[in-house]
Formats: structure tokens, sequence, C-alpha cells
């Protein structure tokens, strides 16, 4: 595209190459890795983060297959051994679909004795449940994730069900629980 033909189509402009996506998607899995997996702490002191970005660090055995989470958290026990403690897949804006959730996050959430998390860019949270719950794919909590002017920022989007939620009608419960 030239620059006299710019303003002509300026939404080709705007589409993100396969270098950009790669290049972003790498770095919002290691800042949500530092930002909410920075094992081991003071709290959690056998626990290890891997972040299999650009390069599997810590692949995981389920079954005959060997599969690699975007990050893998690792409780490493004083015997030697080492016990799988959480998995977590980070998406972009093109990663929230079907296609995806059954060919990567189901196999993650499936992983035994473990929990899956599941970070989407921020507008994206109702979509994945949406399609978590479709497709019954169980996940440990939804985040979202943005990069702001402060810096990168991860919240929670889904809070566990209150002690008063029994109590309220279901229309209300369901609204709640889709947000």
């Amino acid at each position: 595209m030239t620059m006299d033909t710019r303003w002509e189509n300026v939404d080709t402009l705007l589409d993100r190459t396969e270098r950009t996506k790669d290049e972003g998607v790498i770095k919002a899995i290691q800042e949500v890795a530092a930002t909410r997996y920075g094992f081991p702490t003071v709290d959690h002191p056998s626990y290890r983060t891997h972040v299999n970005v650009p390069e599997v660090s810590m692949a995981v055995q389920v079954g005959d297959e060997q599969i690699a989470p975007d990050i893998v958290v690792v409780e490493k026990l004083k015997t030697g051994e080492t016990h799988l403690t959480m998995t977590a897949a980070v998406a972009t804006r093109e990663l929230v679909n079907e296609g995806e959730a059954k060919r990567s996050w189901a196999r993650y959430a499936s992983i035994p004795n473990s929990v899956f998390y599941l970070y989407v860019p921020v507008g994206y949270g109702v979509a994945a449940k949406r399609i978590c719950k479709k497709l019954k794919i169980k996940v440990g909590g939804y985040r979202t994730w943005r990069w702001t002017p402060r810096g990168f920022e991860v919240n929670d989007v889904s809070e566990p069900m209150s002690g008063f939620a029994p109590l309220m009608p279901p229309i209300v419960r369901k609204l709640l629980a889709t947000r």
C-alpha cells in the first residue's frame, strides 16, 4: 500500500500482522506470569512458575500426549518430586473463539489434579465464559488483562458465589453469573 492510497482503505492499516500478534501474546503471557504467578513467594516457597513461550520450559504429560499450557505452576516437594498445581492460558482477542477453546482450553482444563485459569483481554470475559459454558470446560477462574498507562493490569471476572446467592431470585443469579 502506498502513501497515496492509505486513506482509501484505513481498515487494512489497522490489521495486525502475524508477527505483531505473536509478539503481543508472548508479552501478555509473560506479564500475566509476572503479575499473578511470581513464585516462589514467602507464602509458597515450594511453588515454581514455568512460562512456555517463546520456548517450552515445562510440558505436562497427559496420557500419551505432552501438552504445554502457557503458564504451568508446580509444587516442588521435599522428596524431590514435582506436583502440578495449576495451569493458565492467556488469549488475545483473536483467540477468544470456540476453535481455540476446543483446541487448547479444554485440554488444559482436563488435566487431572490441577486448576485451570483463563486470561482474556478486557471486554472478552463474557464471551469466554459463554464459550466455556457451552463446551462444558471447567475453568477455575476467569481473568481479564490489558495494558494501561500505569502498566499491565489483571482483573478477576469470576468471583465465588456469595452466601446470599441462594436467597436471590433465579433471574438475578443468572444475570450476575454472566458478568
